[in-house]
């Protein structure tokens, strides 16, 4: 059996260990941060609150990230809140519409069809003409990466009102991006995926935060069935011999000046951070060059704490006309010990507020929020967090996506892992586990083993038994 070092411990890097070491070989998990879960990650404040990298919403269509779950032993019903709607704000008006067509049909025609006030039935029919194209296969979709989403509004003749109140909220909130930069092949892919998943149309939230029920579950899987985690982990450079006739990686040198040396090397970072370990023999193979050149958004995420209950529904709510343009209360499902509400929101597009202090960009998310909930109020906030990243997933303008590498590499033994690569869930949690599957699977194809080969390691029954690593409180 083959050694393998993954370099990244987010969603990617796990999944691809998981399938290696489930097929028997030797794997080392390294990550530069304290915790697991890369951007999906949760950690400890200094007061020992959880902050989250960002609000993740799980839709039903993460079929795959759902498999895994079930691997590692973690029940996606028993760690996820599904939900049947989704609400829509803007200053002074208010809609909810029903995501649940199987379960629920009445319930959801009706909603569908009414709230009319928010968007009427001609801003709904305007919708129609510009999502035809995602019954397409896929893989015909990709002919869309030449516009953007507005221009492709535009062509369709979508009126101005839906434009703002669902479309360009949504495109912030999923991507970070203005309709006016995002790839329309990204934009219909994503309707492809829910119109292609009738019976998992929900979405859902979190029953507490992803490192005790995800990656804490997650790292305990994979040592136990033999693989090496090592976090506060940061890698230097990976090592390049040019053995013909394409050269080989033998190594890494990690940043307390360690060198480990491993028959494949799987490089499950983000897109931006690979010119930084690479060296030039490999960064300037036009592989990897095109990689480098590949654009990125920022994002900001925002989490604030109330005295009170100032929101009463769960639902994640898009905001039209806003920069906050998504948010929920997780007080009653992720986080129900809190004394009131806990809001988490994202900042979008975040360029202009990255340079902001925490204060101007909590009262900006204040003063957004109060548009549409006028309960919100400052004197009733006791915590805040504020995350910034930035650059934190692809942008997704025209030509992006289909630029996105495979990933198995010029390089024979070096591989990459992470959503940014080719497969059809874009920039999220599961485009990130099926690249790690991907990965996984190409990989042992190289090496010729069987896909289905893989080893049984009894479960221990105490599952909250220490980790070989530790968690470290983080400051926000």
């Amino acid at each position: 059996m083959s050694s393998i070092i993954i370099v990244g411990a987010g969603l990617a890097g796990l999944t691809c260990a998981k399938e290696l070491v489930e097929a028997g070989h030797h794997v080392a998990v390294l990550e530069s941060a304290p915790q697991l879960g890369g951007r999906a990650s949760t950690f400890r404040d200094g007061e020992g609150d959880w902050v989250e990298q960002g609000l993740h919403i799980f839709l039903g269509a993460y079929t795959e990230f759902q498999k895994v779950l079930k691997d590692i032993h973690q029940d996606p019903d028993n760690i996820l809140e599904w939900m049947t709607q989704i609400r829509m704000q803007d200053e002074g008006a208010e809609a909810v519409f029903g995501i649940d067509p199987l379960r629920a049909p009445i319930k959801t025609i009706v909603q569908l069809l009414g709230d009319n006030d928010y968007l009427s039935l001609g801003d709904k029919a305007s919708l129609i003409p510009m999502m035809l194209p995602s019954i397409k296969t896929f893989d015909s979709l990709s002919s869309f990466d030449d516009r953007t989403v507005a221009a492709w509004w535009k062509k369709a003749n979508g009126n101005e009102n839906a434009f703002n109140r669902l479309v360009t909220p949504f495109c912030r909130a999923i991507q970070f991006t203005e309709p006016e930069q995002f790839s329309a092949y990204n934009f219909l892919g994503w309707i492809h995926h829910v119109v292609y998943h009738p019976t998992q149309t929900l979405v859902a939230g979190y029953r507490g935060a992803r490192d005790e029920t995800i990656f804490a579950p997650f790292g305990r899987y994979l040592h136990k069935r033999g693989a090496h985690i090592e976090v506060n982990t940061p890698v230097k450079l990976v090592e390049f011999s040019p053995v013909p006739p394409d050269g080989r990686a033998t190594a890494i040198v990690l940043g307390d000046g360690r060198r480990i040396e491993a028959d494949h090397i799987v490089l499950a970072l983000p897109a931006w951070v690979l010119g930084d370990v690479l060296p030039a023999e490999i960064r300037e193979l036009p592989f990897f060059e095109k990689i480098t050149t590949l654009p990125t958004a920022p994002a900001i995420s925002v989490q604030l704490w109330f005295d009170k209950k100032v929101v009463d529904y769960p639902d994640f709510t898009l905001i039209a006309n806003s920069v906050t343009p998504v948010y929920q209360d997780q007080s009653d499902n992720a986080y129900p010990h809190a004394r009131g509400s806990r809001i988490s929101t994202v900042i979008s597009p975040a360029e202009p507020f990255l340079q902001s202090s925490d204060e101007e960009i909590v009262a900006t998310v204040l003063a957004s929020l109060q548009k549409v909930r006028p309960q919100i109020q400052r004197q009733h906030v006791i915590k805040s967090a504020v995350v910034r990243h930035p650059r934190h997933l692809l942008r997704p303008t025209p030509g992006t996506m289909t630029a996105r590498p495979t990933q198995e590499t010029p390089v024979p033994n070096l591989w990459l892992a992470g959503d940014w690569t080719q497969q059809p869930f874009f920039g999220s949690q599961e485009g990130a586990v099926r690249s790690g599957l991907a990965c996984a699977s190409a990989l042992m194809g190289r090496l010729n083993g069987p896909r289905d080969m893989k080893t049984e390691v009894p479960v221990q029954a105490d599952e909250t038994a220490p980790l070989p690593w530790s968690v470290r409180p983080q400051t926000s």
